[in-house]
């Protein structure tokens, strides 16, 4: 079709990297970087898709590309640690200062899912990455939102190994040069707290808050101030205190949990959510939903049509806002799977905000699956880059090549194109300021003001966008514009203004900075690294290891343990997610809690094992409210919440009873087990117990994402509880305990088994000699 239609892409452009990471710079120039030095690195044996070893180097080759000359350079220096350490910023949360310096926070060191504890500026205006103080914990996929004060929230990421969500969000003072610790929304979040997913879908409002929005469904606000008096919420913790506050909003999309998709406040207060996540369809393949929320109304809800959704199911895609207001959408997998680069969604839309409708635009040319990125340049085209690096693609899968999309704007006929002759290069809030105009362009219709971009992971963390309100002179050439009112609305920093005629085609961005009071103190640089020993033993005395005031999950779920003095049921879940449990964790911890059956969960789960722990509900004389749960009913359950992003692979249940045989000892047809747990209330519940097999194994193995071998232990405990067992006089049985798979013997009326991992004779059970 015509490119007054469906737009046009640009022949291919060879970036220096794939682009994971891609951020427009106020120089107009784009930074990016990737994964590692040599993406296309082959692999080193048959049974790799690529070079596994090189897939964690612990340095990161940053570039900068000029959109206009189509250069590239690389930065002047890479990013370091304290210690002056090389450091991956890969993974890393990223967002722009009021100076135009970009923040980064966190990245990978020896494997996913393990995040770094460094932070780091760039700057554009000397192309050199510069080290900031240690945070809290690591943190692997962070998202981080700029505050209406110049400050930075920064929230989530995964530590530890991946075992573990750094739940414990931070504020970053670039004049102070220094972290706060905010408060731990488990502790002030109702019906059993939150656990943050990785690179959580946050924005912040024109009333100064911030609001969460996904991949899980329930919405949450984040106030960092008081709305009264404007002072920093503080909470006392031990000697110090924390900062802000997270509720409840009472409000829950529809479509559930979806990840690895973007989220767009394509006008102040007003929210798209776009596809993403895994199965509420036959396929299992990703959804097109998407759901709107309008703070702004009198009664805020999520809403949803089919009239309003995509054309196309996707994930791993991104979602750009154009200077008109319209929202370009490209890029992603529509098969089932995490990342299915077999079946690429290469069909881009765009999003018309008057309608809410999506029509289809031309077809790039490469796939965009995982890490491809997309970003608005000032010429009001998109660069379509990155895809790859890793989630089980090869190097013929990590994209180099990068195009840009020429929107059906860009084709129209008549007039040409507006052009912004003259412009301040900085604004004061709710000032006026003019602008000049080419004298053929005297059919402005509006005045646009749009974000600088920064990418990654189907995340724009800064992109923003407002109409100004402005008058054109009688000669048509000059326009008075109105700034915006106030940072809630307009967050200090660097952004395109674009004039935009009456038939929908855009000026030329030009780069405005917005501030309160002229430019800021230069943030403090530090003393450049010292690349010697003596340097690094002076950073471990001047930079001692972060402590967070609040107790990390890990410490939440020892607490929990001791205070519960039971064992848990063991829920064996498969995350959609290659990275595991632990990182991938958010989601399931939300669905696991939202079981009927369950009172609470475990806030850490097992990560090499893949497994949770929940606790089950008691009634007032603790007597619980299922003694052997409905595995069908709770995947049921489960799945309702999560779609397909997780899979429950089965049970495990640690029960006190009698172990007996099912009929004579010569027989030996097996045993039988009759529950007297402390607080059955008299009842009795008998279970029929059986030998662990390979079908029984609910330990998982992430990196082959199938079953772990059972092992000989494992094997071999229900034959020798069935010895100890024939081994009694009497009929009278053993008292154990015994943990194992739990098995549902068809409907519920055929009772359940216990698959016997392993046992434990309990004390006082009459045990033979012989």
């Amino acid at each position: 079709m015509a490119a007054e239609v469906v737009g046009r892409w640009s022949d291919p452009i060879i970036l220096s990297n794939v682009a994971v990471h891609i951020t427009l710079l106020p120089n107009g120039k784009v930074l990016h970087w990737g994964r590692r030095v040599n993406p296309k690195a082959p692999p080193r044996n048959a049974n790799e898709l690529t070079d596994m070893d090189s897939l964690n180097e612990t340095w990161t080759r940053a570039f900068v590309w000029d959109p206009v000359g189509r250069g590239t350079i690389p930065t002047a220096n890479a990013p370091l640690g304290v210690e002056g350490q090389t450091i991956n910023i890969f993974c890393a949360g990223h967002a722009f200062q009021a100076d135009g310096t970009l923040f980064i926070a966190g990245g990978h060191i020896i494997q996913d899912g393990h995040g770094i504890d460094a932070s780091c500026t760039y700057s554009y205006k000397t192309n050199t990455f510069i080290t900031r103080p240690r945070m809290n914990l690591g943190r692997w996929y962070p998202s981080v939102v700029t505050m209406p004060d110049g400050r930075l929230l920064v929230t989530s990421g995964s530590f530890n190994g991946g075992y573990e969500i750094n739940n414990i969000s931070q504020v970053w003072d670039p004049a102070a040069n220094a972290w706060s610790e905010v408060a731990d929304p488990r502790s002030q979040v109702a019906d059993a707290g939150r656990i943050l997913d990785l690179y959580p879908r946050i924005h912040l409002t024109p009333q100064g808050r911030c609001i969460m929005i996904g991949p899980q469904a329930r919405t949450v606000w984040f106030d960092l101030k008081d709305p009264t008096t404007g002072a920093d919420i503080q909470t006392p913790v031990k000697d110090q205190a924390v900062l802000g506050r997270w509720t409840d909003a009472n409000l829950q999309r529809e479509a559930h949990f979806r990840d690895y998709c973007p989220s767009v406040m394509y006008e102040p207060g007003k929210l798209m959510y776009i596809g993403g996540g895994l199965g509420g369809n036959d396929s299992g393949a990703p959804t097109n939903d998407v759901e709107y929320l309008d703070i702004t109304s009198g009664n805020p809800q999520w809403t949803k049509s089919p009239a309003a959704n995509m054309i196309h199911r996707r994930r791993h895609f991104n979602a750009t806002i154009l200077p008109d207001g319209s929202v370009f959408v490209n890029g992603g997998s529509q098969g089932a799977g995490f990342s299915n680069h077999n079946d690429p969604m290469k069909i881009a839309e765009l999003w018309n905000p008057a309608t809410k409708t999506f029509t289809e635009m031309a077809p790039e040319m490469f796939s965009r699956c995982y890490h491809g990125t997309a970003l608005l340049l000032p010429d009001g085209t998109v660069i379509s880059a990155g895809s790859g690096e890793y989630g089980g693609c090869g190097p013929s899968e990590n994209h180099l090549e990068a195009q840009i999309f020429e929107p059906p704007y860009l084709f129209r006929g008549g007039a040409p194109r507006p052009e912004i002759l003259t412009f301040p290069e900085e604004i004061s809030y709710a000032n006026q300021f003019t602008i000049s105009i080419f004298a053929a362009n005297k059919d402005i219709d509006k005045v646009t003001w749009i974000r600088l971009g920064s990418v990654t992971h189907c995340r724009n963390m800064t992109q923003s966008f407002m109409r100004l309100n402005f008058t054109q002179d009688q000669v048509g050439t000059t326009l008075t514009i109105t700034a915006p009112g106030n940072s809630s609305i307009c967050v200090p920093g660097h952004y395109l203004l674009f004039a935009v005629d009456t038939r929908g085609v855009p000026s030329i961005g030009k780069i405005i900075r917005i501030s309160n009071e002229g430019r800021p103190a230069a943030v403090p640089a530090g003393p450049p690294p010292i690349p010697s020993i003596f340097a690094k033993m002076a950073a471990a005395i001047t930079t001692p290891a972060p402590r967070t005031v609040q107790p990390t999950l890990s410490e939440q779920a020892e607490q929990l343990r001791i205070s519960q003095n039971r064992p848990p049921v063991v829920v064996a879940v498969t995350p959609a997610c290659p990275y595991g449990l632990g990182p991938c964790w958010g989601g399931a911890y939300d669905a696991l809690s939202r079981i009927s059956d369950v009172e609470v969960v475990s806030p850490v789960p097992n990560q090499p094992d893949s497994l949770a722990f929940v606790y089950i509900k008691r009634d007032k004389m603790g007597k619980p409210a299922v003694m052997l749960p409905d595995v069908d009913k709770w995947r049921k359950e489960l799945s309702e919440t999560v779609n397909a992003s997780y899979e429950m692979r089965g049970i495990e249940v640690t029960l006190k009873g009698k172990a007996t045989l099912k009929g004579p000892v010569k027989n030996r047809e097996g045993l039988k087990f009759t529950v007297k747990e402390d607080h059955t209330g008299g009842d009795e519940v008998v279970v029929r117990l059986a030998p662990f097999e390979q079908k029984s194994q609910l330990k998982w193995d992430v990196e082959s994402q199938a079953p772990k071998m059972v092992t000989d232990v494992e094997r071999s405990a229900y034959g020798k509880l069935m010895n100890r067992v024939t081994r009694v006089w009497g009929d009278g049985g053993l008292d154990v305990r015994v943990s194992g798979t739990l098995q549902k013997q068809g409907d519920p009326a055929g009772g359940f088994a216990i698959d016997v991992r392993e046992f434990e004779v309990l004390r006082g059970s009459y045990i033979p000699w012989f």
